[in-house]
């Protein structure tokens, strides 16, 4: 059934904007009324909203040091109702894919995707992850990964939380669910989410809860759970490993035979949670 969905954009400043946009089909069993936000990359144009999207840049580690030598849109597209994002070697030169939400995300809010990898790419790096807006250095203000594939796990995903509480100054091990599915195909389509409130993160897999890491209320250590704090971002990216100042990443050696590797969106979408109201 298509109809008119109109829905809410939280912007960085917290002011709230009402978009309207046709939507293709009812997504999910939610009502439109908790139904915040909801791209579905059925737009007639090859490049994601401007609006809402922006590029990933380049930055001295892992997961964005391969925006570098990416020319503009080259290796983000949409395409027959879905966000493409591709990983390649281009003329000697390997390039990522990945754009991030201008536009940040309350407590109290549930962030579903709907995607999947069109192959296994060894040494790829694809991920489904927030991170806060206006937050002070990485990892103060925390980290949400609803998804990472990596090589040395072809057959899992990681869902991860980083916090200053967790990770100190340097580190870089999160925490992560503990049973994850090892007999995962990643190349299917599954819908990864992950809820957040004021009391914990729970972590679902299409619809099943996977695990969850929760408010701890600790009075001298509020760094275990910031992500009430501040708005969080949605960022999308199929990116590549390889070494990174001489010592090779976590996603492990790029196998150049396995490229190119694209990671597809079907839908993106921020749900209301029962519980909570908005304040027109």
């Amino acid at each position: 059934m298509r109809s008119i969905l109109c829905y809410l954009l939280f912007a960085i400043g917290g002011t709230v904007t009402y978009v309207c946009a046709e939507e293709k089909e009812q997504i999910g069993s939610d009502t439109l009324e908790n139904i915040l936000f909801v791209d579905d990359f059925d737009a007639k144009c090859v490049v994601p909203d401007t609006a809402i999207w922006k590029l990933c840049t380049y930055a001295n580690n892992a997961w964005s040091q391969y925006f570098r030598g990416v020319d503009g849109y080259e290796n983000v597209k949409v395409e027959e109702g879905y966000l493409k994002l591709r990983a390649c070697k281009d003329n000697g030169t390997y390039k990522n894919g990945g754009v991030f939400s201008k536009i940040g995300f309350p407590c109290g809010t549930r962030l579903e995707v709907k995607a999947r990898l069109t192959k296994l790419v060894r040494g790829g790096f694809p991920a489904i992850w927030q991170m806060p807006i206006g937050a002070p250095e990485w990892p103060r203000g925390g980290e949400i990964d609803l998804m990472e594939w990596v090589q040395g796990s072809p057959k899992q995903i990681f869902q991860t939380v980083h916090t200053f509480y967790i990770n100190g100054e340097n580190g870089s091990a999160g925490v992560t669910n503990k049973e994850p599915d090892k007999n995962f195909d990643v190349t299917k389509d599954h819908v990864y989410a992950v809820q957040r409130t004021e009391k914990e993160l729970i972590f679902y897999v299409d619809g099943k809860e996977t695990w969850k890491y929760e408010n701890q209320h600790l009075d001298k250590e509020k760094l275990q759970y910031p992500f009430c704090e501040y708005p969080f971002n949605i960022i999308l990216n199929f990116s590549l490993g390889g070494e990174l100042n001489g010592m090779m990443t976590w996603p492990g050696e790029i196998h150049d035979e396995d490229l190119p590797g694209e990671m597809w969106v079907d839908w993106v979408r921020v749900v209301l949670l029962d519980n909570n109201k908005i304040n027109e």
